[in-house]
């Protein structure tokens, strides 16, 4: 293996700030990907006051617009250090009112879904789900019929991870020597989670307080793995590596990067598959191998109706963050709406009331919209293209809202 290069002196600074925010939110530093001796002395270096990594912070953000840098590494940086310096507010105990703090954080706009859009999907859910009796008994139901145990799960991940790796590479290539560990864990506020742990590996946590679904397999781990956060990581990397881009050379959470990463996560999965592959693909290799027998023709047209409660979590965070609703009432607007089960809906409580998390669950139903809307205006070649550009390439979420607005060509150059 190579020496990993060191740090630009941008990169430096980015680095400084974003171990100094990692002192006072623990976990904001999903990855670090740079050399040892810096990450010695960035873990040595003296605590710094939320008033000092302000300070730190605004400075680096003052020093991008001189850097002899491409206007999209200016962009996506600038992006990049507001996000966390608003990440340094917060710590700094200022009041940041909720749609705010999540503007800041991921560079879009939140906002709440009506109800009488889920209202009307889960009129179609009626009429989809088998059984009689109220719509979210049934949907509960209906998934309990695809549940399947931990060591069930990993020999249905056995024959699923493959054939996912197999289809990326007709889209993009992927470094030598890159893999996937997978482990089953428990007690997290997340249902699977990738650690990227440099050079092209991954591990995949798939957590097992919650049940596992047979038909939600694929698409987890077309998500945590093939072309999702694995993938992205794994490509994203050489802009570090072979670029020299110093900032590559970690991944924190809660800035725009994040939506982006998660837009290309909830993809993934039709990335590689149309809806008829997708049901051939369910039939004949994942059922069989987790000993079950399904509908797949009738689960994507559930499927297809669930994607439009997607947003519920953010509505329910909006709830809890903004009008200040009682926890009960959130569980309670997350088994209505989200369809979900008491345990599953207090589970997505948790993740939305962490203090880490809580702005963060807007990147899953946002991505997916932005993401999907800009690669969906393009043909089929196109399409794979800008899929790539999203993979290997700097990109604000504002940056796709700009080139979805503008035009339905091809990228701009």
């Amino acid at each position: 293996m190579r020496d990993k290069p060191a740090l630009d002196d941008l990169g430096q600074g980015y680095a400084r700030l974003a171990f100094g925010i990692e002192r006072h939110i623990p976990g904001f530093i999903d990855a670090y990907l740079g050399p040892e001796d810096a990450r010695a002395a960035l873990n040595g270096a003296p605590p710094l006051t939320p008033a000092e990594l302000l300070a730190m912070g605004r400075k680096l953000l003052a020093r991008i617009p001189a850097l002899d840098a491409p206007a999209t590494r200016k962009g996506y940086l600038t992006k990049q250090v507001e996000a966390m310096l608003a990440n340094v507010r917060r710590v700094a105990g200022e009041e940041i009112p909720y749609r705010e703090e999540v503007r800041l954080l991921f560079d879009i706009e939140p906002r709440a879904t009506p109800e009488a859009i889920y209202d009307a999907a889960i009129a179609d859910l009626d009429h989809l789900l088998p059984g009689d009796g109220p719509v979210a008994e049934r949907m509960v139901q209906w998934r309990n019929g695809f549940t399947i145990a931990p060591e069930t799960a990993h020999r249905v991940v056995d024959v699923i991870l493959p054939a996912l790796r197999e289809r990326t590479l007709d889209i993009v290539d992927l470094p030598d020597g890159e893999e996937i560990e997978i482990r089953m864990v428990s007690d997290q506020p997340w249902g699977g989670y990738n650690w990227y742990l440099g050079a092209g590996r991954s591990r995949v946590d798939l957590n097992t307080d919650l049940p596992i679904y047979a038909y939600r397999l694929t698409d987890l781990l077309a998500h945590e793995g093939y072309p999702g956060h694995h993938t992205e990581h794994a490509l994203k990397e050489r802009l570090y590596t072979e670029e020299g881009l110093g900032e590559h050379a970690l991944q924190i959470i809660n800035t725009p990067e994040c939506l982006i990463s998660e837009g290309i996560a909830t993809v993934a999965e039709k990335m590689l598959f149309s809806p008829e592959e997708l049901v051939r693909f369910r039939r004949d290799l994942v059922y069989p191998a987790a000993g079950i027998s399904g509908d797949p023709e009738r689960e994507l047209a559930i499927g297809a109706a669930q994607r439009v409660l997607r947003s519920v979590p953010g509505n329910a965070a909006l709830l809890l963050h903004e009008e200040r609703r009682d926890p009960e009432e959130v569980v309670t607007y997350l088994q209505r709406y989200a369809l979900s089960s008491e345990a599953e809906a207090r589970q997505r409580l948790r993740f939305i009331a962490d203090p880490l998390w809580r702005a963060y669950i807007f990147t899953y139903h946002v991505g997916y919209e932005l993401v999907s809307r800009w690669l969906d205006d393009a043909p089929p070649a196109e399409r794979r293209r800008r899929f790539r550009t999203l993979l290997t390439e700097q990109i604000s979420p504002s940056q796709i809202a700009e080139w979805g607005t503008r035009d339905a060509g091809p990228l701009p150059a």
